[in-house]
C-alpha cells in the first residue's frame, strides 16, 4: 500500500487558533458595528465566502496519476480548480503524468493506490491477478480517433488502405493501442504482419511532432492531439469518433470508457477518503453539465496547478476540444451495461482472454451504479 500518494494531515494547533481568534473577533464586531455600517451586502458577503474558504482544513494531500487526456482529465482538473476537492478536505500536490501502460503498472507495482485509467486498464489488471476496482465512471463515451497525415490523407480513404502504413499509438495495453487495434482488425488488418503497429509513448508533443514530421502515418488519438493535429492541418480524422454516428459503428452508443480506479485494501483502509474524492468529482461533473465550454476553459487555465496540463495551447482551441468531448461527460455513476459495451469488445478483438464481470471490477458504494 503506498503511504506517499495519500498523506492524511493531523488537524494542528494553528487551526486552534484559527478557532479561538474567530471566537474574538466575533465578539468584538459587536461592538464595531458602525464600522461596517457603510459596507453593501455584498460586500459583506464575500468577506463571508472568503474567510469560509480560508478556514477549509485540508486533510489529505495526494498525489494524482492519469494520462493528458482532457477526456480523462477534465472532471479532476475542474474539482481541484473549482474548490469542489478542498471542500472535501482534499489538495493535488502533483499531477503524475505518463502512458496509462506505464501508469497501470505503476499501480500494480505499488507506486499508487489509485488513478485515472481507460477500462482497458482495470480489465487487464483484475485478468491479471492485480486488486483494481472502478470507483467512479470519468466518461462515458470512447474517445479514440484514428487520424491520418493530411499529405497523405487522399490515399488513405478507408481503414483498409492503411495496410503497409505506420500506425502509431500510445503504449502496448494502453486505450490508445486497444482502439487502434479495434480499427485495424475491424479492417481485417494484421498489426503484426500488414502494417507497422509501433509505440510513440503518451506525450502529446511527441505524439503531434511524429505527425508532422511523417514518422508516422497515421495515429489512435485523443485529446489534446485530435483537435490540434486537425487545426494545424497537420492530420485528417479517417474515424472520428466523437461523431454519434461513427461511435454507434465501432462501439455503440455509449460506453464506460474512462474511469477512477482504487486498489481493494486502499478503499477497505479509508474508505471515507474515497467517497470524498467521488463526491468532489460528482460535483465537477454537475458544474461542467451546467456551465459554457468557454467558462470550463476559464477556470482551469486560471489555476496555476491545473493550466500547466495545458502548457502551449491557446484558449480558443482549448474550449473547441471541450465542445467536442463534452457529449461524453456523465454523472459519475457505474454503468453495467457502459462497462459489458467495453468490455465485449475487449474480448472480441482478444485484448483479454476470460471475462472479468462488472460486479469483480466495480465497488459502486461511492458513485453508485447507473
Amino acid at each position: 500500500m503506498n503511504t506517499t500518494q495519500r498523506e492524511r494531515r493531523s488537524p494542528s494547533l494553528w487551526w486552534v487558533l484559527v478557532a479561538v481568534m474567530a471566537l474574538v473577533l466575533s465578539a468584538c464586531a459587536a461592538d464595531e458595528e458602525g464600522d461596517t455600517a457603510g459596507e453593501s451586502e455584498d460586500d459583506v458577503a464575500e468577506e463571508q465566502d472568503e474567510s469560509a474558504a480560508e478556514e477549509v482544513e485540508i486533510e489529505y494531500s495526494i498525489q494524482m496519476p492519469g494520462v493528458i487526456s482532457y477526456e480523462l482529465n477534465l472532471p479532476t482538473l475542474v474539482a481541484d480548480a473549482a474548490g469542489f476537492l478542498a471542500e472535501e478536505g482534499i489538495e493535488i500536490e502533483d499531477y503524475v503524468t505518463g502512458s496509462g501502460g506505464t501508469l497501470r503498472q505503476a499501480v500494480i507495482a505499488g507506486e499508487f493506490d489509485f488513478g485515472l485509467f481507460a477500462t482497458v486498464h482495470p480489465v487487464l489488471a483484475r485478468a491479471g491477478g492485480s486488486p483494481w476496482k472502478t470507483i467512479f465512471a470519468a466518461h462515458e463515451k470512447e474517445i479514440f480517433s484514428l487520424i491520418v497525415r493530411s499529405e497523405i490523407a487522399d490515399e488513405i480513404q478507408s481503414v483498409e488502405d492503411l495496410a503497409g502504413r505506420t500506425v502509431g499509438f500510445s503504449e502496448p495495453g494502453a486505450g490508445s493501442w486497444f482502439m487502434g487495434l479495434v480499427y485495424l482488425r475491424g479492417a481485417g488488418l494484421d498489426p503484426d504482419t500488414d502494417l507497422e503497429y509501433v509505440s510513440l509513448g503518451g506525450d502529446p508533443g511527441v505524439i503531434f511532432t511524429s505527425l508532422q514530421e511523417g514518422r508516422v502515418d497515421a495515429f489512435a488519438s485523443w485529446e489534446p492531439t485530435t483537435t490540434r493535429a486537425i487545426n494545424e492541418g497537420i492530420a485528417e480524422p479517417l474515424v472520428a469518433i466523437w461523431e454519434d454516428e461513427v461511435h454507434q459503428e465501432f462501439v455503440g452508443e455509449r460506453a464506460q470508457a474512462l474511469v477512477m480506479i482504487a486498489l481493494e485494501d486502499s478503499i477497505e483502509e479509508d474508505p471515507e477518503f474515497y467517497q470524498r474524492l467521488v463526491d468532489a468529482h460528482t460535483a465537477a461533473l454537475e458544474w461542467i453539465h451546467d456551465a459554457e465550454s468557454d467558462e470550463i476553459v476559464q477556470l482551469v487555465l486560471g489555476d496555476s496547478s491545473t493550466a500547466e496540463l495545458f502548457e502551449g495551447l491557446d484558449e480558443e482551441l482549448v474550449v473547441e476540444m471541450i465542445d467536442r468531448i463534452r457529449g461524453g461527460f456523465g454523472s459519475g455513476c457505474l454503468d453495467r451495461e457502459g462497462y459489458e459495451t467495453e468490455l465485449e469488445i475487449l474480448m472480441r478483438y482478444e485484448v483479454v482472454e476470460e471475462e472479468v464481470p462488472f460486479d469483480e471490477v466495480a465497488d459502486t458504494r461511492f458513485a453508485g451504479e447507473c
